[in-house]
């Protein structure tokens, strides 16, 4: 479940670090339903993908967030991994909030920020 209002998370989160993995997860899910999208969450054997966004029973992609990739190699296969192991021709996308944006296996990696400011669909 996603929180229409972040206040929420932070006011029962008791723990004093922010973890903005949830709080990006929150933010996709909420542009994705603004966009009259249906969203669910995916698995794969033992992976996850974090959205699989429908809309109309026709546009289907599937959407992994993250914070970053760029710590490590490890992270950027932990993200990838999911969306590579999906064999259909439907759309892939990571969010992240990195500037420098790559591209792998044909899966779309986008910043955030921009993709939601320039209204962007899946």
């Amino acid at each position: 479940y996603y929180l229409a209002d972040l206040g929420f998370y932070f006011a029962m989160n008791t723990d004093k670090r922010i973890h903005y993995g949830p709080a990006l997860e929150n933010i996709v899910y909420i542009y994705a339903r603004s966009k009259g999208y249906d969203v669910s969450v995916g698995r794969i054997g033992k992976l996850e993908c974090d959205f699989i966004v429908e809309r109309n029973h026709i546009d289907y992609a599937y959407v992994q967030v993250s914070m970053t990739i760029m710590n490590s190699i490890d992270t950027e296969n932990r993200e990838y991994r999911p969306l590579e192991s999906i064999k259909d021709n439907y759309p892939k996308y990571l969010l992240t909030r990195n500037d420098l944006i790559q591209h792998r296996s044909g899966i779309k990696h986008y910043n955030i920020a921009p993709f939601m400011k320039e209204n962007r669909m899946f």
